[in-house]
């Protein structure tokens, strides 16, 4: 065999294991790429293939050796840095997938599966403007990208332009009614934006090969219930939400008791702290101010910051991961073991900790001067942000119970929230949450408040005052404050609510 027969073979072999990845048939194509590396250790096309085959079985870390070796032989491969750059995101090195997409990028700017993966990039970074952008960019390239369009449509349902997102989504849901994804963001989606039947929708949905049966039957029977409920379905809505939530809760006991026990040392910690009336804060007002609007999940969050942010300087975070890795970083360069809680870093780290998150906060804000931030796991560290880092504020939203209850219940999350699938859970972690949001008003006055999302919806415009004194800044005129809610959202469910927490 002439070595012309040998490289024309190796490459067909190369496009055969591609073709195999692409119809799920991993084994066969992990052969021949393992195969092929035996013979030619250093060939990147099949080190990226193998690399892909390993990322779509979820082997990310395996992934990751094969996919670092094939951009270290070939660098200016922007395929094989834009897969790297999907794995280092799955990895949750957000930092190193956009260092490297940003590589990608350069090389080859006009590719949409570049922008689409810059594009995820930016919105696991929470800058949803940018990524809104940059997903517009990927589906004017090519409009067969769906995923560009449904990260789209996500990127416009979190800054608020539900108009846009719901067009979006829908538009998917009619060109393809298999997919379940467009149905679980119009669920998602305050009920008045959406024109679309869900219910007849969803008869009309497929489960792709690639998806988990359970998930989809799952995420399939919450959508069902959201449709319900905008029917006035309620009983079999409830029905829809209990069958699916009775699934789910069995997968989160684990996730329940390392909850209870955070919970249990931070309100320990809270307890502990010292009031104080009084912050002194160093930096004369220049550098930006962080402003931390905390509660639980589905609690307003999302509607108090669009409400504020219409006002002078403020800059939208969203639930911003900042804190967390200004923590890790400052543990990883004083020499100390990984580790994302502010409670645990040793005081003389302190000043290290507060500069890089203040670096990292003016790299954000950019001219703006407040940067809002709804993570709601920030209130577990609210006292240590608090007392370490300065210019900071809080708003704490509270909302009725039962509509706090009926909403999370109602709702499929990802990996967090892991109480919202048992009621009495749920009502145990708003309730601690609520007595997380006494304390903190009680030990630091001078920059807590604590807003009702009744009296928000009710009286915006006091709301907006409340906030802009809370942070020393001025409402302009003519500043919009129309909000939309759901308050007595529960009234049809009460019955359902009282007799699941009673059994």
């Amino acid at each position: 065999m002439t070595t012309a027969t040998i490289f024309q073979d190796s490459f067909l072999r190369v496009q055969q294991a591609e073709a195999l990845r692409q119809h799920g048939r991993f084994d066969q194509a992990q052969a021949i790429c393992e195969s092929l590396l035996r013979c030619y250790p250093d060939y990147v096309a099949a080190l990226h293939t193998f690399g892909l085959v390993l990322a779509d079985q979820e082997r990310h870390r395996d992934a990751l050796s094969y996919l670092v070796r094939a951009v270290m032989l070939s660098p200016r491969s922007w395929t094989a840095l834009t897969a790297l750059a999907g794995v280092y995101l799955r990895l949750g090195a957000t930092e190193m997938a956009a260092q490297t997409i940003e590589q990608a990028a350069a090389i080859e700017p006009g590719d949409a599966s570049v922008l689409l993966m810059l594009a995820d990039v930016r919105r696991e970074q929470r800058e949803y403007e940018i990524a809104r952008d940059t997903y517009r960019r990927a589906v004017a390239i090519d409009r067969s990208m769906v995923e560009a369009e449904i990260g789209l449509g996500w990127c416009c349902a979190e800054i608020g332009d539900f108009p846009e997102a719901v067009e979006v989504f829908e538009d998917v849901a009619r060109r393809d009614p298999r997919l379940i994804e467009p149905l679980r963001a119009l669920a998602a989606l305050p009920a008045g934006e959406v024109r679309i039947d869900l219910l007849a929708q969803l008869a009309r949905v497929a489960r792709d090969r690639s998806e988990d049966d359970a998930e989809f039957q799952i995420s399939a029977a919450f959508i069902r219930s959201a449709a319900l409920d905008r029917v006035g379905r309620h009983a079999e809505a409830w029905k829809c939400a209990a069958d699916a939530n009775r699934i789910m809760r069995r997968a989160m006991e684990n996730s329940l008791k390392q909850l209870a026990e955070r919970r249990r040392t931070s309100l320990a910690t809270l307890r502990e702290q010292k009031e104080t009336s009084e912050r002194s804060e160093t930096d004369n007002g220049e550098n930006p101010m962080s402003l931390f609007i905390l509660g639980p999940s589905r609690s307003g969050k999302s509607t108090m910051e669009r409400l504020v942010s219409g006002l002078a300087g403020v800059k939208r975070g969203y639930e911003n991961p900042i804190v967390e890795d200004a923590i890790r970083r400052t543990f990883q360069l004083s020499a100390l073991p990984a580790d994302t809680l502010l409670s645990h870093l040793p005081p003389p780290a302190y000043p290290l900790c507060r500069g890089i998150y203040l670096q990292e906060l003016i790299r954000r804000t950019g001219s703006a001067k407040i940067f809002t931030n709804t993570n709601s796991g920030c209130i577990f560290e609210a006292a240590s942000i608090a007392t370490v880092f300065e210019r900071t504020r809080f708003i704490l939203m509270k909302r009725n119970l039962d509509d706090n209850l009926l909403r999370t219940y109602m709702r499929k999350y990802g990996e967090a929230n892991a109480y919202a699938y048992d009621l009495k859970a749920a009502r145990e972690h708003i309730l601690w949450y609520h007595e997380m949001i006494d304390l903190m008003a009680a030990k630091f006055p001078n920059i807590v408040r604590v807003v009702h999302y009744e009296d928000m919806i009710a009286d915006p415009d006091l709301t907006l005052r409340m906030a802009a004194d809370l942070c020393d800044i001025s409402i302009h005129d003519g500043h919009s404050t129309a909000i939309a809610g759901d308050p007595e959202c529960a009234a049809p469910y009460r019955e359902f609510i009282s007799a699941e927490l009673e059994d």
